[in-house]
């Protein structure tokens, strides 16, 4: 552990540095002002200080330094007479109190628990922040719960890694959730398109330039991978990259070193490397466009993000949390339609789960507070998506023989039908979409039942 000691004694601080510093690495101060202004610009785990000392008491010592170093644990050295000292030092944020005089085998000991205890914390911390990364990934499909086992096999391994899926499908959200559920979380996490940008402004970009490297150049410019130092670069659509940039990125990969556009001195990498492309990266391999070496580098570790059309098990609670968190964002509160949300459910997306977001958003800021959006709100080509008389399995126009109540009977029967397959069968989800009683919905389902249109919904 780093540890520091702050006692004016001028025996008992060095005894207790000798004691211990051949397994930790100590400071020791007499001045508990000086010890202040060290942990002020110093990261310590450990802080062992006297209660009575010229110009600063332990238990002041231990609230300032609190305030700046949360992390920090602190034990209060006391007198015997000086019991309450100690009670009062716990509740303002000490670990733990040594009466004195010490014995040097029990502080031995202090420290080892103190030790423990701080690696428990940081494992039950990576399990909360690994748990708060793959809390991203929202959904219920098969190829979600993959997507949330892979990133947390994979977050903890140096590897680069390869997101594939269509535009809109979430690949920056899962390239984050390994991220945040990394060693590397507390680190930046920087993101890059790469379809964005010329190859002459994509070198300087991603990998920085020196004065004078070019035209415009008039200082110097760190780029992506020196940004994410110690975190994650994720380089969205690397499908896009120029040959050129594929070479030196594969460089990187491979010596975790670069060199800046003009510059002479080669600048170490650390930065774990997440891509993503809605391309067929083997395909361009094999076109030469995408550099085949770099393609295996990569494919080490790939996922694949399914379209939301293939993963309509996730359509419910992605609407329900987009909407509860875009009234949020924009401080508007209209409430869902029934109709509008079975709309939403049987349409196709091509745009994926940021076109959904972009609808629901629309629907929000056209929405009125406290009313149910109206589904003339909704894109025609969502609209124009609904199960219920638009759908390719109901009547379309009166057949000979029917009149207009059997019509719009066969109708209403299809789009119940509709609506509890997609709950489940769950009579009281349905009935609260379809604004009926308990009671009423279970009225139409026996006379559907009794026409043999669907089996017992009771078993």
């Amino acid at each position: 552990m780093r540890l520091v000691i702050i006692d004016d004694d001028p025996t008992m601080g060095p005894t207790l540095k000798s004691a211990v510093e051949d397994s930790h690495e100590v400071t020791l101060f007499s001045d508990p002002i000086a010890g202040i202004a060290f942990l002020e610009k110093n990261t310590v785990d450990l802080v062992v200080t006297d209660q009575k000392m010229p110009g600063m008491l332990g238990i002041d010592l231990i609230k300032k330094a609190k305030a700046f170093s949360p992390e920090t644990s602190f034990i209060l050295m006391t007198a015997y007479a000086s019991v309450q000292d100690a009670v009062t030092a716990l509740q303002n944020g000490a670990s733990d109190y040594i009466l004195k005089p010490l014995n040097l085998t029990e502080f031995d000991h202090r420290l080892k628990r103190i030790e423990e205890i701080r690696a428990q914390g940081r494992q039950i911390s990576l399990r909360q922040q690994k748990s708060k990364g793959l809390s991203r990934l929202i959904g219920q499909s098969d190829n979600i719960k993959a997507a949330k086992e892979f990133a947390a096999k994979v977050a903890d391994v140096p590897s680069s890694i390869l997101i594939l899926g269509q535009t809109g499908t979430g690949k920056e959200v899962l390239a984050r959730s390994i991220h945040e559920a990394s060693k590397k979380a507390s680190g930046p996490f920087v993101a890059i398109n790469c379809a964005t940008l010329s190859k002459e402004l994509m070198d300087s970009e991603l990998f920085g330039h020196e004065k004078g490297a070019f035209t415009g150049a008039v200082d110097s410019k760190q780029g992506k991978f020196e940004l994410a130092e110690g975190g994650t670069i994720f380089l969205d659509e690397i499908g896009e990259l120029s040959y050129e940039l594929q070479a030196k990125l594969l460089r990187v990969l491979q010596e975790k070193e670069f060199y800046r556009v003009g510059g002479q001195k080669s600048i170490h990498s650390t930065a774990r490397v997440i891509a993503a492309t809605h391309r067929n990266l083997l395909a361009s391999s094999k076109e030469g466009t995408f550099r085949e070496d770099l393609f295996f580098r990569l494919n080490v570790l790939a996922f694949t993000l399914l379209p939301l059309k293939e993963r309509r098990q996730d359509l419910k609670t992605l609407i329900d949390f987009f909407w509860k968190d875009l009234c949020l964002e924009l401080k508007r509160y209209p409430k869902m339609n029934p109709e509008v949300e079975a709309n939403l459910l049987a349409y196709d997306y091509p745009g994926n789960i940021r076109e959904l977001k972009n609808i629901l958003e629309r629907l929000i800021v056209l929405g009125e507070a406290n009313k149910e959006v109206s589904p003339t709100l909704l894109p025609m080509e969502v609209a124009k998506k609904s199960p219920s008389p638009s759908s390719a399995t109901a009547p379309q126009t009166l057949a000979e023989g029917k009149g207009l109540n059997q019509f719009l009977e066969e109708i209403e029967f299809r789009i119940i039908k509709d609506i509890m397959e997609q709950e489940s069968n769950n009579q009281i989800k349905a009935a609260k979409r379809l604004q009926l009683t308990r009671g009423s919905l279970q009225y139409k389902l026996k006379k559907m039942e009794d026409l043999g249109l669907i089996g017992d919904t009771n078993s």
